[in-house]
């Protein structure tokens, strides 16, 4: 008794579209147009040494007020010291102040030398907004540089 069975032809495993391209070389991109696109050459541009920024009138320490630096008088600040318009400076310290403002809230430490590590110590969301009491601490070589840099400029004035 011979038993006659069907025979099924073997599959043939098939090729995955990822195994295929994989095989397939890739054509190179053209090179003309790489070429074809110059960026212009950027200007070297001197900038002038930053000039020390002048601590708080000491009328205003001796009699127990603090002097208060707003935005614009940053921003002036920063023109001084940099030399850079005030146009672009604006932009770039409004920006500067958002991305800072937006790292505390989100309850990041910052560290930034010369100004130090600031991290949030409490926070409290008020009607009015958020309340943060942020700790700054600042290493005695910056504080120490800073008063060089004060004295060094105080010694230049008085040789002129």
């Amino acid at each position: 008794m011979t038993s006659s069975k069907p025979t099924t032809p073997k599959a043939t495993p098939r090729k995955s579209a990822s195994a295929s391209k994989a095989a397939k070389p890739r054509s190179a991109a053209p090179a003309k147009a790489a070429a074809t696109t110059k960026k212009p050459a950027l200007k070297a541009v001197a900038t002038p040494a930053p000039k020390p920024v002048q601590p708080a009138k000491p009328e205003l320490q001796a009699a127990g007020l603090q002097a208060v630096l707003r935005k614009k008088g940053l921003i002036e600040r920063v023109v001084k010291v940099s030399g850079a318009k005030k146009k672009d400076v604006k932009g770039i310290v409004e920006a500067t102040l958002q991305v800072l403002g937006d790292a505390l809230a989100a309850g990041e430490s910052l560290a930034l030398p010369p100004l130090g590590r600031a991290k949030v110590n409490r926070q409290k969301d008020l009607a009015t907004g958020e309340m943060m009491v942020v700790k700054l601490r600042r290493s005695s070589e910056d504080t120490d540089k800073a008063a060089d840099r004060e004295d060094a400029s105080a010694l230049a004035e008085a040789m002129q």
